[in-house]
């Protein structure tokens, strides 16, 4: 048995390596960068007759599922695969992207007056192959139902593992909105506006003209998110991933654009044309400043489909009727008139801009630039140019005539004006030096005031200093009094106190002899006593120092004596 082991141990590890073999040389799939893998399964239910990739688990076939780079391991026998590239959808490079503004020339309507270029972000518009038929009518489908056709979702800048069986992919660029522009929402697909209380209305508005700017068209309602159309809500500049087989963006430009009707040259002659009420042709060549407001774009986009034909529909033809319709109530004379010029821009660019903001377009200013008056066609000598002439002519003698008067008229009042002047600079000459002679009298009073005032206010201190040193001459000797009765009444206390206390003394000891005894006991300090005894009954002694020593026994009898009363 023993001997068995190592043989189960190495057939073991025989199997484990051929199995290990097989596994790495067989079933490993190695995916490059930059690539993924689309597996096709060999085993397994028959596709249904016409579908070429499996949409449910088991069936053979292509798999919706794909391998991305690396390492993956896979059953040679029942899986076999396809290298297929990665789908990339660019990120674009902001420093290249250019935007160029052109300006309109004479009376141009064409488009293209910018020019947005570079390399954008892109997008990635997915159509699905695969899966169940959409209903009838639906052409975008999202992700998650699984019908065939063009995904709501895009995909943004990035790398994806796409199978080019399940999906087809389109890439696009992005939605970039630069500064100064605004980008205006057209639904493609949706719910139709069938909301009678938001029906179409007219555009016209009251006071169009003719039949060039007047009702000719219909005003249609914004749509909401969900229905087909323009939405109201425009997009702020930036960059949007947006479907374009899903939604439609417009750029309109913000701000106030120049359009000009004027005489470029001999053939190329843009200029309005009326007569007069005297019969004069007038030609004017206008400038109009006008611009759209954000929250208007919508409704320019949705009523003309972009910002030229406001310009042809709006602007051109009600700019051409207005100036026939006004100028034709001025004579040729007040076109060549300062005033009258002024007057007929001013109703001009009012009447303008009232039909125009009918139709959400601003105007800010109608300028007339050029006139010109021609005569009417005339047979007498000299010709049109002749009677235009004589007629201006005629206006400028006249206005000079009136120019000369008003001149001569303005340099009278003007010596007046001088005169007056002379007499009123003499008059404030006399004020001004009264009033330096008042101004050095009102100095001196108030200095001398002022002089006067001070010494006052010395005097008043020094009695007051006087007075409060008084005071303080008095409080100090008062201190003084007061102190030296304090001192006397201390020291008599003093005295009183120690009288008392002798007499306790005495009155302790008994008698006067007593506390003189001890008194005399307490200061008695020799610094030497001598005595001498001859012995019993021996009358031999020192009479030098014997009335010390008899004064000495008295002194301490008596002392013995006083002690004891105090202690009784």
């Amino acid at each position: 048995m023993k001997k068995l082991i190592p043989i189960l141990i190495g057939g073991v590890l025989i199997v484990g390596a051929a199995f290990g073999m097989f596994t790495w040389f067989l079933c490993r799939i190695y995916v490059p960068e930059g690539m993924c893998a689309v597996m096709i399964k060999k085993t397994g239910d028959v596709l249904p007759e016409g579908e070429s990739v499996a949409t449910q688990s088991g069936q053979r076939g292509i798999q919706q599922e794909v391998l991305g780079p690396g390492r993956h391991f896979r059953d040679p026998i029942r899986w076999d695969w396809q290298l297929v590239p990665l789908t990339e959808i660019p990120s674009g490079d902001p420093k290249t992207w250019k935007l160029t503004v052109g300006q309109r020339a004479g009376g141009d309507l064409s488009s293209g007056q910018y020019t947005f270029e570079g390399e954008f972000p892109k997008i990635g518009v997915v159509t699905r192959k695969v899966g169940k038929r959409p209903p009838q009518g639906q052409v975008v489908v999202s992700r998650e139902s699984g019908y065939q056709g063009i995904l709501e979702e895009v995909l943004t800048p990035g790398v994806y593992k796409i199978n080019p069986y399940v999906y087809e992919v389109e890439t696009y660029p992005a939605t970039v909105i630069p500064a100064g522009f605004v980008g205006v929402v057209t639904n493609l697909f949706g719910a139709d506006r069938t909301d009678p209380q938001q029906a179409d209305v007219p555009t016209s508005g009251p006071g169009g003209y003719g039949d060039e700017g007047s009702a000719s068209s219909y005003q249609r309602r914004l749509a909401n998110a969900d229905e087909r159309g323009t939405v109201r809500d425009v997009l702020q500049p930036g960059i949007y991933f947006i479907n374009p087989k899903l939604k439609k963006v417009t750029l309109v430009e913000i701000g106030y654009n120049e359009y000009s009707q004027l005489r470029i040259d001999e053939v190329d002659d843009s200029q309005i044309s009326f007569p007069s009420d005297t019969g004069y042709l007038i030609r004017v060549g206008v400038t109009v400043v006008w611009g759209i407001d954000p929250n208007h774009a919508a409704e320019i986009v949705n009523n003309f489909g972009n910002v030229d034909k406001v310009l042809e529909k709006v602007i051109n033809p009600q700019l051409r009727s207005i100036c026939r319709n006004i100028g034709s109530t001025y004579a040729a004379r007040d076109f060549i008139q300062g005033e009258k010029r002024e007057q007929f821009q001013r109703d001009m660019t009012a009447e303008l801009r009232r039909v125009c903001a009918a139709k959400n377009v601003e105007v800010l200013l109608a300028l007339v630039r050029d006139i010109e008056v021609h005569a009417p066609t005339s047979t007498q000598e000299g010709g049109p140019t002749s009677v235009t002439e004589d007629l201006k002519r005629t206006i400028q003698q006249s206005y000079i005539a009136i120019e000369s008067q008003l001149t001569k008229e303005k340099q009278r009042e003007a010596a007046t004006v001088k005169a007056q002047l002379e007499e009123v600079k003499k008059l404030v000459d006399i004020a001004r030096e009264t009033i330096r002679a008042e101004t050095r009298i009102m100095v001196a009073n108030i200095k001398a005031e002022g002089d006067k005032r001070a010494a006052e206010i010395s005097a008043e201190a020094e009695l007051e200093v006087a007075t409060i040193q008084q005071q303080v001459a008095q409080l100090d000797a008062q201190r003084r009094q007061i102190l030296g009765q304090a001192a006397a009444d201390v020291e008599r206390m003093k005295r009183d106190a120690d009288a008392q206390g002798y007499r306790l003394l005495v009155s302790a000891f008994g008698s006067p002899q007593a506390y003189n005894l001890y008194t005399f006991t307490e200061n008695f300090d020799p610094q030497s006593i001598r005595l001498i005894f001859a012995g019993e009954g021996t009358f031999w002694t020192d009479l030098s120092r014997f009335e010390d020593a008899g004064a000495a026994k008295l002194l301490q009898k008596e002392s013995t004596q006083a002690l004891k009363k105090v202690a009784d």
